[in-house]
């Protein structure tokens, strides 16, 4: 055999190698205790959620009707809102960075009446308890969930209803799309 083949015969070699080290490498994950607690621990705060109207444009004046400024005082003595009188009868919350951390989506309506959706309760995953895999790309990940903090969005009525820290048992479906594991919606 001549230099020149045995040269290229170790550099196709290499690439052969190489090619099989990537395809190794970029194997799916192993959906286990970890990663299945990955995928269900959102990246931002979830709990309890409660509508919150955030505008009353006739919250002061002859016909005033509704909450103001003077109701929400201890929303925004906690940091979360900030309260404005508009006009000659309205009352806007704005929140604060603190209160965003608890919105969950964008606020609706129009200039008349405006909601939120904020988080009351926030609730934490505590443990997987079991992973069944159906088949290689779809499983059922069983978990124990508590609500475990009341936020200032919270209410005597909650207070009392929820009960913190409380195991609860809850079920996912997660599938593998692409060699990716997400959650079934």
């Amino acid at each position: 055999m001549n230099m020149d083949m045995l040269n290229h015969l170790s550099k196709a070699s290499l690439v052969l190698i190489g090619v099989l080290m990537l395809v190794a490498c970029h194997k799916a994950p192993v959906l286990d205790n970890k990663l299945a607690l990955e995928l269900l621990t959102p990246s931002q705060t979830s709990g309890y959620t409660i509508s919150l109207v955030t505008n009353n444009p006739n919250a002061r004046g002859k016909n005033a009707n509704g909450w103001d400024c003077a109701d929400k005082k201890n929303l925004v003595e906690l940091g979360v809102v900030t309260c404005k009188k508009s006009g000659r009868s309205g009352s806007y919350l704005t929140f604060t960075s603190q209160g965003k951390q608890l919105l969950v989506g964008s606020p609706w309506g129009d200039e008349v009446l405006r909601n939120a959706r904020v988080i009351a309760v926030t609730q934490s995953i505590q443990e997987i308890q079991s992973i069944e895999m159906i088949d290689p790309s779809h499983a059922i990940i069983n978990y124990t969930w508590a609500y475990d903090q009341h936020t200032p969005f919270s209410n005597e009525q909650l207070k009392k209803t929820i009960t913190l820290n409380v195991q609860q048992v809850g079920q996912v479906s997660a599938v593998l799309n692409n060699k990716e594991w997400t959650i079934e919606n």
